[in-house]
């Protein structure tokens, strides 16, 4: 080989050598997580915050550094500090993107961008469970909110209701608004709604104890649907064709029973016992291997417990959350009979305009037992969750645990460290809604628990 390519080849070799040691120098300069994939947008509720540098996303976690920008979703100037990265907490909203570090399997965020839930218009119909003031100015929980009308609010009454001190439990509301910075619906519209129930003539009241007994409930039918046989025994409930039977754990049949009736609601309990919109709850534990609560459209208040999820709670808070989510879906299912009574005046209240967007706008246009739209039935869904939330608050139940109680309930088969679970999409929206509604009684993590392992029951407001 000529002497004069050998020294060239052995000059190119020496030149590759000394870019890859300056590459390598360079890398090795740069945070780890730079060194792999690019993730794709993470996005969904905080459900864990870890200090200083850190925080979960529906399971993810991400970390932080001094380079991560923040901001709001649509705005063009981001930030490094400040404000912006105070708002991580748990239940706000989140986009995230940056690298994946595979080997720890966490998201180095480059840039955080917030959702600002304060700014929606929330609108919807809904009962009015119990007023909390009416001076200064009116409050009351209506449809899983707390909404206060101001002197801006544009208010119309029903001919029976004279001012905002007549307004009543069992009412009917129509609302506008925002949501306050002290978790408070501020109503930019409120149109208020009498409802008058006139009384079955073949309706029997049964009894309002929640224990096993032998009783049988005639099944309520406002939709058309084939009425089911409900019986129920000391030892077993009968639905139709399907039997459960009735645990023998008395300690945890009066636990259940007892929880269950603290979280009824007061619109409910003020009505008389003979009006067909009145719903007499009864929670019953059962052993059939099951894991969620089991609710029944046409049994009148009905709800069964699988002894098996009831164990994997690890407080009242929790075992609470399951029932006032049962509770709020059979209130779902009697708005039929309201509407029934009073479609004139709901329709007219509606004004069918807002159809797609209330849950029970199409209940008032007559639509009961249509196939739902997507939007309506995350509409109901949604409903049902924060209506759960306000019926533990009311009750004194800690409503953060709600989340938590329903990624256990969630798996199969718990695994031997519950924290690896991933919370449920029910759990995201209760997170939205705890963070808007709730803050003050956030706690540091999601998977905190509550007060005691014996809280609740403080009465309603």
């Amino acid at each position: 080989m000529p002497q004069e390519t050998l020294a060239s080849r052995r000059r190119a070799i020496a030149c590759r050598r000394f870019f890859v040691n300056v590459v390598a120098a360079g890398l090795a300069c740069l945070p780890s997580a730079i060194l792999h994939t690019q993730a794709p947008p993470v996005h969904g509720y905080i459900t864990a915050v870890h200090p200083p540098d850190g925080f979960d996303v529906n399971g993810e976690h991400v970390i932080t550094t001094a380079e991560t920008q923040y901001g709001l979703i649509g705005m063009k100037n981001l930030t490094d500090n400040g404000p912006m990265r105070d708002a991580l907490h748990i239940g706000a909203w989140v986009e995230v993107s940056g690298g994946y570090d595979r080997k720890a399997k966490t998201v180095a965020a480059r840039m955080v961008l917030f959702r600002d839930d304060r700014d929606n218009r929330l609108n919807g119909l809904g009962v009015i469970d119990h007023v909390i003031s009416t001076a200064p100015e009116l409050v009351f929980a209506a449809d899983g909110y707390r909404i206060r009308v101001t002197a801006a609010t544009e208010v119309k009454f029903p001919r029976d209701v004279k001012s905002a001190a007549d307004v009543y439990a069992g009412m009917w509301v129509l609302y506008e608004g925002k949501m306050g910075q002290d978790g408070l619906l501020v109503a930019s519209k409120a149109r208020f709604v009498s409802t008058d129930h006139p009384k079955a003539k073949s309706e029997k009241a049964p009894s309002g104890s929640s224990a096993p007994a032998a009783t049988s409930q005639p099944p309520l039918n406002t939709s058309g649907r084939t009425e089911v046989q409900i019986a129920v025994s000391e030892t077993e409930v009968q639905i139709g064709d399907d039997t459960y039977r009735v645990s023998k754990d008395h300690a945890l049949q009066s636990r259940v029973s007892q929880i269950g009736l603290n979280l009824v609601p007061t619109s409910i309990l003020v009505l008389p016992v003979n009006d067909p919109a009145k719903i007499h709850f009864s929670f019953i534990a059962v052993d059939n291997g099951a894991h969620e609560v089991l609710t029944f459209p046409d049994s009148k208040g009905l709800i069964l417990v699988p002894a098996q999820l009831a164990a994997r709670f690890k407080n009242d808070d929790q075992l609470a959350a399951v029932l006032a989510d049962g509770i709020a879906y059979s209130l779902q299912l009697q708005a039929p009979t309201v509407i029934q009574f009073n479609r004139t005046t709901l329709a007219e209240a509606a004004g069918l305009a807002a159809a797609g967007l209330v849950p029970y706008g199409y209940l008032a246009a007559g639509a009961a037992g249509s196939v739902y739209s997507h939007e309506m039935k995350r509409a109901l869904q949604e409903q049902r969750g924060r209506v759960a939330l306000q019926l533990m608050a009311d009750a004194g139940y800690h409503p953060w645990q709600a989340p938590e109680a329903w990624r256990l309930a969630a798996s199969g088969k718990l695994p031997t460290d519950t924290s690896t679970l991933k919370y449920p999409e029910r759990s995201g929206y209760q997170f939205a809604i705890l963070n808007l509604m709730y803050k003050k009684f956030a706690p540091t993590n999601a998977t905190a628990s509550g007060p005691t392992a014996n809280s609740g029951a403080s009465g309603k407001p």
